[in-house]
């Protein structure tokens, strides 16, 4: 899972460990999820510091993940946020950085899944890469346009690149199109505070 720390994310890990399976939880911030590992075992809980943007975190991350468990059966690309503002009073640099996590930050976690489960499973057993996507990544949102554009390229790459896996791999791309939830993500939006255009 990664961007485990908040939102869907957290949830997801929570939920998979209360179902008695195991997590792997990567996060920029290990210490945010302190509680969870103060409550599972290792052998149920893997906590991995993991930045998107860094491909060598990434692939150090599958690394430990083939060192502790033997195996992987499901990627859940969750890292991710949202700007709040008009397209035009976006800060190029800030657009861009959401860019990187919500868009290229998903392909290169991805990109490194689809080696590992075709290299490092065994042979047919593949996997589930799951992608966190948008209502917004269907319908574009005002104010949210950037981050409506990074979720249309998710839903794009996930679409084509499932049509490109043999299926003798058995490697499975779903994609999760959330609604409007109860999130941080508000929260944060509103801690950004960037100001509209007066034109707006």
């Amino acid at each position: 899972v990664t961007g485990s720390s908040t939102g869907f994310g957290r949830a997801v890990t929570e939920y998979v460990l209360e179902k008695g399976d195991i997590v792997v939880a990567t996060l920029r911030k290990p210490e945010v999820i302190a509680d969870l590992s103060a409550k599972y075992d290792s052998s149920k809980l893997l906590v991995l510091k993991l930045d998107v943007k860094n491909p060598e975190e990434i692939k150090s991350v599958f690394a430990k993940v083939k060192e502790t468990f033997g195996r992987l059966d499901v990627v859940y690309n969750n890292a991710g946020y949202a700007i709040l503002v008009e397209a035009e009073a976006t800060p190029d640099n800030m657009a861009r950085d959401m860019f990187e996590v919500n868009f290229w930050g998903l392909v290169n976690v991805t990109k490194e899944a689809l080696r590992f489960f075709r290299e490092e499973n065994e042979p047919g057993v593949g996997g589930w890469i799951l992608m966190a996507s948008s209502m917004s990544g269907i319908s574009g949102l005002p104010a949210m346009t950037y981050y409506s554009a990074s979720k249309f390229a998710v839903e794009g790459f996930s679409e084509a690149l499932s049509k490109e896996l043999k299926p003798e791999w058995n490697i499975k791309i779903g994609i999760i199109a959330f609604g409007n939830f109860k999130t941080n993500v508000v929260q944060a939006l509103i801690d950004l505070n960037l100001p509209s255009l007066p034109a707006y």
